[in-house]
């Protein structure tokens, strides 16, 4: 039995396995009865026809995940196969997809994990192209980009050499809309209902989109307003015994505003494409804590300790810019672009805390933060691609980019720093058919990187090179069964507040301290992922694959041994400890169930079977990678009325996974959300849409100790369903 599933038991009492046995089941029942054999001989030549995009926009169809053409493993998803749901973000989309997690509030879908692994493992990309966010780890918030911004979303689950390589689990890649799918005027109008406190939040968006012989165009505008109320419980304990307890009202309330567009060109030389994008979030949270000492939680027979407030004031903004020219030259083509993207945040923090002792005030204690973040990003590359010999292809290039962040740096410790970071990656990419079923896909990439680093504790320097190959291939055994095999090199650059030279006094315990070390290099990674798609009735996809990962120079915070204070103290500093490893199964079903007599039903569902292994630095015992959970599936229904609309119900849950921080030990765990919906098609172009989300009032819960102790304090936390109505119409 793995640490992670040792201290699961140890914890909570009971191992996950009952709710990961009866979401296995269900999945792997389903895909037993479609691969038997009579399912399997329906399986179809050729790929799904398209919707008109009219109908995927307004009045919504069952939409199945194809396979994509890509020689590297990749999913697509276009936004008419989530839309039915109504997600307002990106996050909110991703949740449905295979293996993917998120480790966030209830609700909260924010910093997502490829393989369940830490969201540091998952490099985020917006038109292909790495963005600048506010986590120090370097991770971007999918929930800042509206859903409506998106034609589809990637999941690429093992790069190419013309790739960024920063993706150890995979890498999301967030395509905006253009002109080039969409033709006429769109629009959506709708409004949210929170259960918990009684309120509503609207949301609408209008976009248009035209195309000529030598042109297309795309502008739309997004407004929405967003509320997350939360309650929270926390459990105080002191060697097994409850001593105090202490409520918690959480409510997060925002606007987010924004924009996007494209341009293409046919010019005479070649073809020319902008596209940008700008996000505004203007959003508050505030928190209410009521803290207690009592043996029982029960606030008439305890008393009343302190009383806490808590206002944040976030002022996030994002933008980016980017563009594409390609040209014929000789008998291949080049392709120059270039691209720009920023992200502000302001927040003021402000809190207040009255101390009571005996039913009386000790008086209100008033502390004020303010975190400023600036972070660019500007990224040029050049490329050229041409035939070598019959059936082969060269593509060879040059990728530069450049990173300026300022301000403070918020991870795992709270670091102002100034930090500069250049990149020049060339590469070459040669893919060969190998008859007509068979193609390879093998490329080189050198990544060179030099690094700067300014506080008030000093300056450093960092630079190296890594050498990353990649093959891929993908086989069509027989036009309905494809196998994907592929094999990368890809890293993880560490974190910025741990590259910084800061020093931080009395951590983690009073006479300790940690130092910064900017000479941390990257994680580095094999990857290795085989996968097989088979073609369903037609329409529909059943695939499976595996991964495994053997990550070196993993980063840790660990005890040096050495001596601080005068002998009185440690000195605890982030180094490369050694190497861990990370491996899974991931099946995905998407289908129409028609070839068993129910006609107009979708059913979708994935479940990922996830597993890792590191040895921790403290105590020398294998366990999980931070935040990684044993499984996560997903399972969803729909169900179309011919001549009046549809229905569909979707559940989604996952495991528990563990999370550490120095010699403390926290086990998260979920119950399942279930979500539904119900459209009527009023006109041709337009339809009525409510959807109900979180409907059985999913609860996190948090299990809290130092490692070889009892647990010390419980955190639950729960939120109500909301209910949206929306309208969608194209003329």
């Amino acid at each position: 039995m793995s640490q992670h599933k040792r201290l699961v038991e140890v914890l909570r009492g009971v191992l996950p396995q009952a709710g990961g046995a009866r979401g296995g089941f269900t999945v792997a029942s389903v895909a037993f009865l479609l691969l038997s054999p009579e399912v399997l001989a329906q399986g179809s030549s050729g790929s799904e026809s398209s919707l008109p995009i009219e109908e995927i926009v307004v009045t919504g169809n069952n939409v199945y995940r194809d396979r994509t053409e890509d020689i590297n493993p990749t999913l697509a998803y276009g936004l008419d196969f989530f839309q039915r749901f109504e997600p307002s973000t990106v996050g909110e989309m991703l949740k449905r997809t295979p293996g993917v997690v998120f480790t966030s509030d209830v609700l909260e879908y924010d910093a997502v994990q490829l393989r369940g692994l830490d969201a540091a493992y998952t490099e985020v990309l917006i038109n292909g192209r790495p963005v600048p966010g506010q986590g120090a780890d370097r991770t971007f918030f999918v929930d800042r980009i509206p859903s409506e911004l998106v034609e589809r979303v990637e999941i690429i689950r093992s790069p190419s050499a013309d790739m960024s390589s920063q993706g150890v689990a995979g890498s999301l890649n967030i395509i905006l809309k253009d002109g080039a799918q969409l033709e006429g005027l769109t629009t959506r109008i709708g409004t949210t209902y929170y259960e918990q406190d009684d309120r509503f939040r609207n949301t609408g968006s209008v976009a248009y989109a035209d195309a000529g012989d030598t042109y297309d165009f795309w502008l739309g505008a997004n407004v929405q307003e967003r509320r997350n109320p939360k309650q929270k419980l926390e459990e105080y304990f002191d060697d097994g015994s409850l001593e105090g307890f202490a409520y918690e009202d959480d409510t997060r309330d925002g606007t987010d505003t924004s924009l996007n567009g494209s341009l293409g060109l046919q010019l005479p030389a070649g073809n020319l494409r902008f596209n940008g994008y700008y996000v505004y979030t203007d959003r508050s949270e505030e928190e209410f804590v009521r803290e207690y000492e009592g043996e029982t939680v029960d606030v008439n027979a305890a008393d009343l300790v302190a009383i806490a407030r808590q206002k944040e004031s976030i002022d996030q903004t994002s933008w980016g810019l980017d563009g594409i020219y390609t040209l014929p030259l000789g008998e291949g083509e080049m392709a120059l672009s270039g691209a720009v993207s920023h992200f502000d945040e302001d927040t003021q923090n402000f809190e207040t805390e009255e101390e009571f002792e005996d039913g009386m005030s000790q008086g209100v204690e008033e502390g004020e933060e303010t975190l400023d973040i600036e972070d660019s990003s500007y990224a040029a590359e050049a490329s050229y691609t041409y035939p070598v010999w019959e059936g082969g292809e060269l593509k060879a290039g040059l990728s530069y980019s450049l990173n300026e962040r300022e301000g403070l740096q918020a991870g795992f410790f709270d670091v102002e720093a100034d930090i500069e970071e250049t990149r020049w990656a060339p590469y070459a990419k040669l893919t060969q058919d190998l008859g007509d079923a068979l193609t390879v896909e093998g490329g080189l990439r050198y990544d060179m990187y030099e690094r700067d680093v300014d506080n008030e504790d000093g300056s450093a320097s960092q630079d190296g090179n890594e050498l990353l190959p990649s093959l891929s291939l993908r086989w069509d055994m027989t036009q309905a069964t494809r196998i994907t095999a592929s094999v990368a090199r890809t890293l993880r650059r560490p974190e910025f507040d741990l590259v910084a030279p800061f020093e931080e006094d009395e951590t983690p315990d009073d006479e300790d301290a940690t130092f910064g070390n900017p000479e941390l290099d990257s994680e580095l990674a094999w990857g290795y992922d085989l996968g097989l798609e088979h073609r369903i009735a037609n329409r529909g996809i059943i695939g499976i694959n595996l991964f495994y990962r053997d990550i070196e120079d993993v980063i840790e915070i660990t005890d040096t041994g050495l001596p601080y204070d005068d002998g009185d103290g440690t000195i605890f500093t982030p180094q490369n400890i050694g190497d861990g490893t990370a491996s899974g199964v991931e099946l995905d079903i998407s289908t129409p169930l028609d070839f068993i007599g129910l006609d107009n039903t979708g059913f979708y569902a994935n479940y990922a079977w996830l597993d890792s292994e590191i040895e921790d630095p403290f105590t020398g015992e294998d366990r999980a990678f931070r935040n990684q959970p044993d499984y996560v599936y997903n399972i969803s229904l729909t169900q179309d009325f011919p001549g009046f609309g549809g229905a569909g119900i979707s559940y989604q849950q996952r495991g528990d996974s563990l999370e550490t921080e120095f010699q403390e030990y926290v086990v998260t765990g979920y119950d399942g959300n279930l979500e539904l919906f119900v459209e009527w098609n009023i006109t041709e172009n337009s339809v009525l849409r409510l959807t109900g989300t979180n409907l059985l009032d999913q609860e996190k819960v948090e299990h809290i100790r130092d490692y070889g102790d009892p647990i010390s304090e419980i955190q639950y936390e729960e939120s109500t369903p909301t209910y949206s109505l929306v309208w969608r119409a194209a003329f």
